[in-house]
């Protein structure tokens, strides 16, 4: 019994960091759009949907850049979580030597 306490106290030491960093992220990007909707009147902040057609105009040679799309998103977490899958089985191949 005492193992296996053990190993949940140490499963939860490495997801609890991994939650709150989660957590964190995640009210960083409402917050984010939040303010690219309009939605931060008060704040100091512009709530200009075209900002980047805005500063466009105003800066001419100004390359307006273009938010990643969902599947541009998705793709790249897969290939990123392919990668860490890739890196973890050398390393124990490695260690199994």
């Amino acid at each position: 019994m005492t193992e296996i306490l053990k190993a949940m106290a140490m499963s939860a030491s490495i997801l609890l960091p991994v939650i709150i960093l989660v957590v964190v992220i995640s009210i960083a990007a409402v917050k984010r759009g939040e303010i690219a909707m309009g939605g931060a009147h008060g704040h100091g902040v512009a709530a200009d949907a075209s900002g980047t057609a805005a500063l466009a105009a105003k800066k001419p040679g100004a390359v307006v850049v273009e938010n990643p799309g969902v599947l541009e998103i998705l793709g790249l977490g897969t290939a990123i979580f392919v990668v860490a899958v890739l890196i973890l089985l050398a390393a124990s191949i490695v260690a199994h030597m």
